[in-house]
């Protein structure tokens, strides 16, 4: 027998997300949250460099469609990846992480979605683009602060934007 209370917490949960997406498409959008950078080759680049918490990222996954390459920033501090774990393990495909060596990211996903570890964004932007197949999306949502390498997200986001129209 199912539990009445889990049937209502699914029911509400999937109106949230429901919301969330009509919301999504009603927004004119804003520079680094959700930003389609280009399309080429089938393949959509996307620069939400905003995302500087898992649950910001966990939005973005929630408000796209896969297959997603997802470019992850390495975090000094713990992130809950319980809240996104149910949304990549449908939608993306390969994550990689730049910065400093990330353990957190790598033990929790490595045995379940393709993983790899890039020193810098300019290598991980690198590595998508040989990865990313026709109906790919790449998503550069961080989930992490900007700090130990960029002045803020906007300049991460910036950052970004200019080696996928250098690379690509």
């Amino acid at each position: 027998m199912i539990d009445p209370s889990k049937k209502h917490k699914k029911l509400v949960s999937a109106q949230l997300v429901e919301n969330r997406k009509k919301s999504l498409s009603l927004f004119s959008g804003i520079e680094n949250r959700l930003e389609v950078i280009k399309t080429k080759d089938e393949v959509t680049w996307i620069n939400d460099s905003k995302s500087t918490d898992i649950g910001a990222t966990a939005f973005s996954l929630e408000n796209l469609d896969g297959p997603l390459i997802w470019i992850a920033g390495y975090s000094e501090t713990k992130r809950n990846l319980d809240l996104i774990n149910e949304l990549a393990l449908e939608k993306v495909d390969e994550i990689i992480c730049f910065g400093n060596f990330e353990t957190e990211l790598k033990y929790y996903f490595a045995a379940k979605i393709k993983y790899s570890h890039k020193a810098s964004l300019h290598h991980a932007v690198e590595l998508a683009a040989q990865n990313a197949k026709k109906g790919d999306t790449i998503l550069f949502s961080p989930a992490c602060t900007s700090y130990l390498n960029y002045d803020n997200y906007n300049q991460r986001g910036n950052h970004f934007k200019e080696l996928v129209n250098k690379i690509i």
